[in-house]
């Protein structure tokens, strides 16, 4: 679901200094004031933003790219920018802006657009200033205000003035690491409320962490009602409230001409007994036939398209897909909703903000045995019954009729259901170390290797996508033989096979041959560097990796040195590897699990003992001596 915010997430950030001599550019102020009134049950809200910028040095100028984002639902006006020279006191101004569009070769449509332009003159000492006006047209889009955002800013205000006969809602976020000033002021028709934050410093990205709305201090505002008449009006004073819009809006869906629709899901259900085969036919025909194209054009990101449109046309956004499936489920008696959910990336509660800026994205939930599946086709890879993993842990909204809604959290898939298991034999011959190896991938495991196999092979070879994804052995490994089974079949594990050879890989000592059974050595750069991490560690999804490798000792040699175990055990990751011998034969066993989405700042420790005590193990080598 595309939709348009009037604050921009930008990167993380950190408190409190007020010497930024050290930066190369920072905000002397970023302010926005906004301004609505309200006539005839009409609003009209204005934003007037003034921002004024300084390069402490010339080393990153590309400071002076600026852009400003608008939708369909803004409208920008009395665009004022300039470059200010203080030591010769000349103002230059910006001569071209540009307007630009989002449209990503038909992958990706948006009625977004923006007003690009650079500050002419940049050089140290020189000051950015930038002043405009942002209409906005819905009144639910109120939108936010990030308090410190990539560069360090002198002084952050937000200030909004508002009828008395108007009630607004604000939720602060993360403001807990900075000095927030609050004023509330009255004039004789309104009130304003102001905040002011002083001095806060750039906020940096840093890898795995969670989006950068888990940490940046903000603020989300919303219009709750208005009185007129001696009657209130709300708008979105609480959830039942958002729910009458988005109902309003399902409202204007096409719902005709649905008899192809019908005759499609008829053909492909009825030799079907059971209501969970019909549903994993429809959800998989529908993964399978409609491709995935992101669409927000106006209320056209809100509206979701005809499903007979959808099934015409063979393509849509998510809220296409959601409707097909509505349609399609419940023709054949399947119980199914249209519901509204966040991802991920979005750390807000319906409960806490009942507003458009909790969700993003909109699927199906059907109702099968008393068990609720949530359906996202927009995941072409997920196998029916498991959510697509960037929902896990969501609040999902689930429509059940005009009036009637239920708040349903979407449970984190257990890491048994993304296993995979490896089984490897091994030989020695002449120093090159060969292997024949069988990965079994289900769950998000296969969903991940198939995907990046999809968008991100390109023009590599089967041999050289392998090598840079699994990264076996050393970088003198060869891939031959490779095939793959059950690559479409999403209901069964991916069968992965092929041969290795891997020339300059074991170790001769005197008399002694060092070889190491550990040519898969997942996870073993995944530790944290604790010293100046701030944020937690985000994981995709729970998994286990079991590994069976069997290594022939090779004739003429027997094994002087096994590795003894090795293991690491927490409720939320660890390993164990062990070694036992058969005869001529070595096995060793592996296993590996993942069984949390997050690992807190407190827990950097532990998990880094984990990933220490795996790259330990990792190391050891069996010893072969000749007999």
């Amino acid at each position: 679901m595309s939709k348009y915010f009037f604050f921009f997430l930008l990167v993380p950030f950190l408190c409190i200094s007020q010497d930024f001599s050290d930066d190369d550019y920072i905000y002397l102020k970023r302010h926005e004031h906004i301004k609505i009134s309200l006539s005839d049950d009409k609003f009209d809200i204005v934003q007037n933003i003034t921002e004024q910028g300084k390069f402490i040095s010339s080393k990153n100028l590309y400071y002076a790219n600026e852009s400003i984002g608008y939708s369909s639902f803004s409208e920008i006006k009395d665009i004022e920018a300039f470059t200010y020279i203080p030591s010769t006191d000349k103002r230059i101004e910006v001569d071209y802006i540009e307007t630009k569009q989002e449209f990503d070769n038909m992958i990706f449509y948006s009625d977004d657009e923006y007003k690009s332009f650079i500050f002419p003159a940049v050089a140290k000492g020189a000051e950015t200033h930038l002043n405009y006006k942002r209409i906005i047209k819905e009144p639910r889009f109120l939108g936010g205000f990030n308090f410190a955002i990539h560069v360090p800013t002198k002084s952050a205000q937000l200030s909004v003035e508002f009828p008395k006969n108007v009630e607004i809602g604000y939720v602060e976020f993360n403001t807990e690491s900075i000095k927030l000033e609050f004023k509330k002021e009255e004039t004789a028709t309104s009130n304003i409320y102001t905040w002011n934050a002083y001095d806060t410093d750039g906020y940096e990205g840093e890898d795995d962490s969670e989006a950068a709305m888990y940490y940046l201090p903000h603020m989300l505002l919303y219009i709750k009602s208005y009185e007129t008449n001696d009657k209130k009006v709300n708008i979105l004073n609480d959830l039942s409230d958002l729910y009458k819009w988005y109902v309003s809006l399902i409202d204007q869906v096409d719902t005709d001409s649905l008899e192809n629709v019908y005759k499609i899901t008829d053909e492909i259900t009825s030799s079907l007994d059971s209501k969970e085969d019909k549903a994993k036919a429809i959800f998989e025909w529908v993964q399978n036939n409609i491709n995935y194209i992101a669409f927000g054009d106006g209320y056209g990101g809100f509206i979701p398209t005809g499903a007979a449109s959808t099934c015409e046309t063979r393509y849509g956004d998510c809220k296409a897909m959601s409707n097909l499936l509505y349609e399609m489920l419940n023709h054949v008696d399947i119980e199914a909703y249209r519901t509204w959910i966040g991802s991920r990336n979005k750390p807000y509660s319906y409960y806490k903000v009942p507003t458009t800026s909790v969700d993003d994205h909109m699927i199906t939930a059907a109702i099968i045995e008393n068990d609720t599946i949530f359906l996202d086709a927009t995941d072409s890879y997920v196998p029916f019954g498991m959510p697509s993993a960037f929902i896990q842990t969501k609040e999902a909204l689930m429509g059940i009729d005009d009036k009637n809604f239920k708040i349903i959290k979407v449970p984190i898939q257990k890491s048994s259901q993304s296993k995979t298991t490896i089984t490897s034999n091994i030989t020695l011959e002449n120093s090159t170390v060969k292997v024949s190896e069988k990965r079994a991938l289900q769950g998000y495991d296969k969903v991940e290797f198939v995907s990046d196999y999809i968008y991100k092979k390109d023009s590599k070879t089967e041999e050289e996508y392998l090598n840079t994804t699994l990264a076996l052995g050393n970088n003198k490994t060869n891939y031959t033989n490779i095939s793959k089974t059950n690559f479409d079949n999403k209901g069964i594990p991916l069968i992965l096979e092929y041969d290795l050879d891997i020339d300059s890989y074991t170790r001769n000592i005197g008399n002694k041959i060092y070889i190491n059974l550990n040519i898969d050595r997942s996870l073993s750069n995944s530790d944290v560097e604790i010293k100046d991490r701030k944020y937690s560690k985000k994981i995709d999804y729970q998994f286990e990796r079991d590994f069976t490798t069997n290594f022939q000792i090779p004739e003429g040699y027997y094994a002087s040195y096994i590795p003894d175990e090795i293991s690491f055990e927490d409720p939320n990751y660890g390993f164990k590897i062990s070694y036992a011998r058969n005869g001529s034969v070595i096995t060793q066993s592996k296993s590996i699990y993942i069984k949390t989405l997050s690992v807190k700042k407190d827990g950097f420790e532990n998990w880094n003992r984990f990933i220490k005590s795996l790259r330990k193990a990792y190391k050891k080598s069996i010893i072969l001596e000749q007999i």
